[in-house]
């Protein structure tokens, strides 16, 4: 998740510094409460089949579908990203209703989690919105051609470092100068 106000995170995930982002992992519910340990060292289930071109059937379930329904429902939701190939499988398996297929949009690096981005605040003049979507599943076109199967990397990818503390904007500097 991001910080309560933004700012960096330690381990990168330069885009959850502005507040508005978080990762949601498609790891299926366990069958009991957690504990701290448990929690701590747990894994995250990779849903991308080994060759990166679709889901892992043996992993893949209509639920991860629903999730990621649910969280295309919220008004508060701008975006989810996912893997190309996940998305292939939302695609694929959406049905008729595919209205919310043009908030999920593909993003390299999402193999076993997914990445919502929260529509900016109405009482935050300085936050940047992202870009508007094309109309329509996002199912087609040169969003999803860009992630071919001749195109993708081999291997998962890695999330890329944040900026450095002087490279911060000054709203951020200002939260994290105050008394």
């Amino acid at each position: 998740m991001s910080q309560p106000r933004g700012g960096p995170l330690l381990a990168g995930h330069a885009s959850h510094q502005t507040g508005l982002d978080v990762d949601i992992w498609l790891t299926p519910m366990p069958s009991h409460e957690l504990t701290r340990e448990e929690r701590e060292e747990m894994m995250a289930t990779m849903v991308v089949a080994k060759d990166r071109k679709d889901v892992d059937p043996k992993v893949w379930t209509p639920a991860h579908l629903a999730l990621i329904k649910a969280a295309t429902d919220d008004p508060l939701v701008n975006r989810v990203f996912v893997n190309p190939a996940i998305k292939r499988a939302l695609c694929r398996e959406a049905g008729s209703d595919r209205a919310w297929l043009g908030k999920v949009q593909p993003w390299l690096g999402h193999d076993w989690h997914f990445h919502i981005r929260l529509n900016c605040p109405p009482d935050s003049p300085q936050c940047e919105p992202l870009p508007v979507r094309e109309a329509g599943d996002g199912c087609q076109g040169k969003e999803m051609n860009r992630f071919s199967s001749e195109a993708l990397p081999e291997g998962p990818s890695h999330p890329r470092a944040g900026p450095k503390m002087s490279e911060l904007p000054k709203a951020c500097r200002e939260v994290l100068d105050a008394p």
